[in-house]
């Protein structure tokens, strides 16, 4: 152990689980040498909030006692002054240093440390115990706490129980984590053999829970360091701070290419639904052409907000871009205007309605019209392979759009033979697809026209 090697081993105790909406009640630091504890430091901490009942009752601490306390900000320079230079030590560390990050920056100290979490020590140096928690772990090791739940009878239990990790450390496992801190970056779950088994690949990444449920799905270019960025900095968010307690496993599946890694995103979300994506549901379209019959049997055509609609014709991300499309269709067809509706937020009557019968135009030469509109929309609809990369040299990717809809996609290897779409798409790889995944593979044609193979309808699989 390196002699100059200082560490400051902290516990704390809060109103809250999180620091973003909680604040520290009592604090306490022990300096640590390596071999000795050469410093003490201890202070109760007005918190200016209240005190959850639940938690005075757990802590002892109560209004009373902090009513004549400092506020943090009185006593940010000293602790400040204590951390800084400092290995930072505590049971379950990312607790203690998220609300102490938070604190300090608050009150103007921008402070890091490398961490060491005795938590994840403890299962390495003392393996096989049921459980890690500070009071079980301590009673395991024969460790008296004389203050449970309080920050200096917990420090002083997670100080000697440090020393023992340091006594039988004898597989270097503390230096270790110093000169590589990934670890104690990592949720309290999460192994760090777990971590090192990821990919510097493009593809997808999958965390779960303690029960093994999907609870994020995510995509990257390097699977292993997008997994990291998810673990550093601060973000003292309750939900940010559930994300992280949830994560227990990892896993991962390679996809080749960033687009392939952008469908499996977004099929398994769309498969399992995890808690903790959200962001999918924004890439739905905003806007739809719709056909109906009015009350005099004219079959309309209209651009409105989209919603479920079963005779939905065309999906569209803005209101301008639908709009255009219905305006395309009517100069290209001479549709009668009268008998479309373009969107606009502030239209609240439609005038149409009151336009006497004898100025339409035929019943049956219109609704005629429109079936030739149909038509012509089905007739243009495209099919393509697009084949690219795959995960290794023998093998390539495929992306299948069967009449303008996403239908497959996956691998297959040695593709340099085929002629037809059925020596390629598999039926295992069907899709459930959606307009966002239709989006980016088209953005993506359109980048990449060489790796587009056009299809005759007839080719289409059935």
């Amino acid at each position: 152990m390196n002699k100059q090697k200082h560490f400051a081993i902290v516990d704390i105790e809060t109103t809250g689980s999180h620091a973003g909406g909680s604040h520290i009640t009592e604090v306490a630091i022990l300096i640590h040498n390596g071999k000795k504890i050469i410093e003490r430091y201890q202070s109760l901490v007005n918190p200016q909030c209240p005190i959850p009942f639940a938690i005075q009752v757990l802590t002892g601490i109560t209004p009373d006692m902090l009513e004549g306390a400092p506020t943090f900000g009185e006593i940010a320079e000293d602790v400040y002054h204590l951390l800084q230079g400092k290995v930072f030590v505590a049971h379950n560390v990312n607790f203690d240093y998220s609300f102490l990050v938070k604190e300090l920056k608050q009150a103007g100290y921008d402070w890091q440390a490398p961490k060491l979490c005795t938590v994840r020590l403890s299962r390495k140096i003392f393996p096989g115990h049921r459980s890690y928690s500070l009071g079980d772990i301590c009673k395991a090791r024969e460790i008296n706490i004389a203050a449970r739940h309080r920050a200096m009878g917990d420090v002083e239990a997670t100080a000697e129980l440090f020393s023992q990790l340091l006594a039988h450390d004898e597989n270097q496992y503390l230096q270790e984590s110093l000169q590589k801190n990934t670890e104690h970056r990592l949720p309290t779950h999460l192994s760090l053999d777990q971590f090192r088994r990821l990919p510097e690949t493009v593809g997808i990444y999958i965390f779960r829970d303690k029960k093994g449920k999907i609870i994020y799905v995510g995509k990257a270019v390097n699977i292993q360091k997008r997994v990291l960025s998810h673990f550093g900095g601060i973000n003292t968010s309750l939900r940010r701070q559930q994300f992280i307690n949830d994560i227990a496993t990892i896993d991962f599946e390679e996809s080749g290419t960033e687009l392939m890694a952008l469908l499996m995103e977004c099929q398994m979300i769309k498969k399992h639904w995890p808690v903790h994506n959200r962001a999918l549901k924004r890439y739905e379209p905003k806007f739809v052409l719709i056909h109906y019959e009015d009350i005099r049997g004219y079959s309309r055509l209209a651009i409105s907000k989209a919603a479920r609609h079963a005779n939905s014709i065309r999906y569209f991300e803005t209101a301008q871009e639908a709009n255009l499309f219905l305006a395309n269709l009517l100069e290209e067809f001479n549709l009668t205007p009268i008998l479309c509706s373009f969107y606009s937020p502030s239209t609240e009557t439609r005038e149409d309605r009151k336009i006497q019968v004898e100025t339409l135009p035929s019943l049956e030469e219109h609704n005629q019209l429109i079936d030739s509109v149909f038509q012509q929309l089905s007739d243009r609809k495209r099919s393509f392979l697009l084949i690219d990369r795959g995960r290794n040299e023998e093998e390539s990717s495929y992306v299948y759009f069967k009449e303008d809809k996403l239908y497959a996609f996956g691998f297959v290897e040695f593709i340099q033979q085929w002629s037809s779409v059925e020596d390629i798409v598999s039926y295992k790889d069907k899709c459930i697809s959606n307009f966002y995944m239709q989006q980016i593979v088209l953005q993506y044609t359109e980048r990449y026209p060489e790796k587009v193979h056009i299809l005759p309808q007839t080719k289409s699989l059935s």
